[in-house]
This record gives C-alpha cells, sequence and structure tokens, in this order.
C-alpha cells in the first residue's frame, strides 16, 4: 500500500516537473517548433524489404525510388538538419545500374533475393564511416608513447 502511494506521488511530480519543463522550453523557443510535412510519396511508406522485392521484381524502378527519397531529404533537412552530404549523382548513377541490372534478366529474382537482398534500397551514412569515394570527417590518431 505504502509503495503504491509511494509510486503515485512520484509519478505526479514527474508529469508536474514535465509539464513545466515542456511550458518554459516552450515560451523560450516561442511556442511550437516547425512541423516536418507529411510523407506524401507512398513509395516512401514501403518498408526496406518490400522496396528491394518490388525493385527486383520489375515493379518499380530504383531510380523512382532514389528520387523519392532525395525530393523528401530535400523537403524535410531544412526542419530537421540531419544530412551534410548528398551524393545525388552517385545515387542516382548507381539506380540506374540497378534498373539495368534487373531488366537484363541475367540473373533471378530468387538469385538477387539470396545474394542481394537490400539492392536498390537507398541508404545514409554518416560521416564517421569511410565510404568509397567519399570524404569522411572523423580520423583517429593513435598515439604510441615509447618509454
Amino acid at each position: 500500500m505504502m509503495k503504491s502511494v509511494m509510486y503515485r506521488i512520484v509519478e505526479y511530480i514527474f508529469h508536474f516537473v514535465r509539464n513545466i519543463t515542456h511550458f518554459l522550453l516552450a515560451v523560450w523557443f516561442g511556442g511550437k517548433g516547425k512541423t516536418v510535412p507529411p510523407v506524401e510519396n507512398p513509395l516512401l511508406l514501403k518498408s526496406a524489404t518490400k522496396l528491394a522485392e518490388e525493385i527486383r521484381e520489375g515493379k518499380i524502378k530504383c531510380v523512382d525510388v532514389i528520387e523519392a527519397y532525395i525530393e523528401r531529404i530535400s523537403v524535410v533537412d531544412p526542419y530537421i538538419n540531419a544530412t551534410v552530404e548528398r551524393s545525388i549523382d552517385v545515387a542516382l548513377k548507381e539506380a540506374r545500374e540497378v534498373d539495368s541490372l534487373v531488366a537484363s534478366g541475367k540473373y533471378t529474382k530468387e538469385h538477387l533475393a539470396a545474394e542481394k537482398p537490400l539492392l536498390g534500397v537507398p541508404f545514409s551514412v554518416k560521416l564517421l564511416f569511410k565510404v568509397k569515394g567519399e570524404y569522411t570527417k572523423f580520423t583517429l590518431k593513435i598515439i604510441h608513447l615509447l618509454d
């Protein structure tokens, strides 16, 4: 019984502090922040596995997927400031290569699913990771101290 009462008191204090903090931050920063526009392109609502499957089956073009994501980045990034470097030309070039590979019939859908399960699915990489042909802002220096 006592634990239940104490739990409720702590819960009320937490909610009170949270609401006061929210109010003060809203006053300080001028009310609500910017709201990211809703997703309009249905391609952006598909899972990565569904996109890959439909690209392999030729139902959708990889170029269309990449262009949809590029458009979404251009709409959303001013709100969230998440991208630093954009390799749009490389992404479109690789998307055309994926579409050519799928259209060539060189590999079966099953082979592509087994060997390249996410073929054509766009992704972003943080600048901390080395990517061929891309600039990396993070380096690690190891200093050996000699005795």
